[in-house]
């Protein structure tokens, strides 16, 4: 039975980084995707989430979880082991794995600290990725303290790795997927 497997967490987390060192670890054959695929697909009339969002904005976010939780069945249904990497919170945990049938069904949960998250996301030149999250007069830690709420609306399942001062690889290395079952 094929494995899928979602890895989730914070912007910056590291899991886009994490899934495809993942995938080649527990195929062959293994594929991966990254949900910000389809998130760059929307090129006409985008609706970022906010910590307001508008229900359009919810309407993408929910078309975009469902189209990886969609590929990740056919490249299942094909044999393959498949790992999704996402920011994926809350109910739609549970939505995301819902869709799925007849595979093995695992968790992964990135938290590193907010400090880590802020310095990663400035390294890689970005640093805005949290800039509507900010309230006038915070920072992007407060910002990412306001975003981690969602990580704490998700089912308690899983693996949950405090990714804090790890390379990549030490990451793949501490993933237990046994301990990662949904």
């Amino acid at each position: 039975m094929a494995k899928v497997v979602l890895v989730t967490g914070m912007q910056a987390a590291g899991k886009s980084t994490i899934a495809p060192l993942l995938a080649a670890r527990i195929g062959p054959p293994a594929a991966t995707l990254d949900g910000d695929v389809f998130y760059h697909g929307v090129v006409a009339g985008a609706e970022v989430m906010t910590p307001d969002p508008s229900a359009e904005a919810i309407r993408q976010l929910e078309l975009r979880y469902d189209a990886s939780s969609l590929v990740a069945q056919h490249y299942a249904d094909a044999g393959f082991d498949f790992v999704c990497s996402d920011i994926v919170l809350g109910e739609h945990v549970e939505r995301w794995f819902s869709r799925l049938h007849n595979v093995e069904k695992y968790l992964i949960v990135l938290v590193p600290s907010v400090e880590s998250i802020v310095e990663r996301e400035v390294a890689r030149g970005g640093g805005n990725a949290y800039r509507d999250w900010e309230q006038p007069g915070g920072s992007p830690a407060d910002a990412v303290r306001a975003l981690q709420a969602g990580l704490e609306e998700i089912p308690r399942r899983g693996l949950w790795l405090d990714t804090t001062g790890q390379t990549p690889e030490e990451t793949v290395e501490a993933i237990d997927l046994e301990k990662a079952r949904w």
